[in-house]
């Protein structure tokens, strides 16, 4: 079965237990409530969220707003050791029992977490240090567009009991029970069908480029143009791969020189860029090598023209 899958049923677990790990973390208040991190908060914001706040750091505990595709959370203090094996796991958040408000419900999951160690985020604000500890593709999280009630007895069942600590790992027999349960209580069908697929795509190792380059993709789309094309029915909910390659490292200072020399005149067109640029405060033109790097070209000023998007397009493609 491909990366994209088909849609099934959850009772396919049945046949098989998820392989990557589960953890619950509990988290106060609901995330819902708190800052993302796309936006960094100001010290009147930081002040007010710990005042409602029992443990240091709840802000942040837990982040479903992607960043570029990918979406960054922190781990509680005293998180489990075992989260930090480099392996992907799962994660469910819940809201603590004993919140004030909004208390022992069920917020939302995520596939594919992988442990990062502490990693320090920039602030908006001095002498506010915000960090992040695991990172999960955005099309492997959802937050359930209304909570759901009972999170304490969903994940542990009648008989269970909670562990001290903010984290909690789910045993392997009992995580197919806490899988369809939470398919059973989700009443809006767009959530429905997105756990579904993000439960189906724990089990299917997601395919990673170790060399991947825009080219590649532009081959597939020729292949496709020679295709019947009269029914394209695309993916509503597509899934991301992660790609591994080598980047030149280039020097800012040889694209600095050649923009600024260009005046925000394309070499091949002579005519202005298609719009200013925020970063320049001239027209928007791209840096391209005449020879390419990946032909043995340097990256020097006499190996660089300032180009307008189509022109540059038009170097490489036509």
């Amino acid at each position: 079965m491909t990366a994209f899958g088909q849609m099934r049923s959850v009772a396919w677990l049945h046949k098989g237990e998820i392989t990557m790990r589960m953890y619950v973390v509990r988290v106060n208040p609901d995330p819902r409530k708190c800052l993302p991190y796309s936006k960094y908060p100001t010290a009147t914001e930081y002040k007010r969220i710990h005042k409602t706040s029992p443990m240091n750091g709840f802000h942040e505990a837990v982040n479903f707003l992607p960043e570029h595709g990918i979406i960054r959370g922190y781990l509680p203090p005293r998180h489990l050791v075992s989260m930090r094996t480099g392996e992907p796991f799962i994660l469910v958040t819940i809201t603590a029992k004993t919140a004030k408000t909004g208390g022992d419900k069920l917020v939302g999951v995520q596939a594919g977490c992988v442990y990062q160690g502490k990693t320090n985020r920039q602030s908006s604000e001095p002498g506010i240090n915000l960090t992040w500890h695991y990172r999960c593709p955005a099309s492997l999280s959802i937050l359930f567009s209304e909570a759901i009630l009972g999170a304490r007895t969903i994940i542990l069942g009648s008989s269970g009991s909670w562990v001290r600590g903010p984290t909690f790992e789910v045993k392997r027999n009992s995580q197919k029970r806490i899988i369809n349960t939470i398919s059973g209580l989700l009443r809006d069908s767009e959530s429905k069908k997105r756990f579904k697929l993000l439960i189906e795509r724990t089990n299917q190792v997601l395919p990673t480029a170790e060399f991947e380059s825009e080219s590649t993709f532009e081959r597939d789309v020729a292949k496709a143009w020679h295709t019947s094309l009269s029914i394209v029915k695309g993916n509503k909910y597509p899934i991301q791969k992660e790609v591994r390659t080598f980047v030149y490292e280039r020097d800012p200072k040889v694209v600095a020189y050649t923009l600024k020399n260009a005046k925000g005149i394309c070499f091949d067109c002579k005519e202005s860029g298609p719009f200013i640029s925020k970063t320049t405060g001239f027209p928007y033109l791209e840096v391209h090598h005449v020879r390419t790097l990946k032909d043995a070209g340097g990256d020097t000023i006499d190996n660089t023209i300032a180009l307008c998007p189509n022109c540059h397009r038009a170097r490489h493609y036509s």
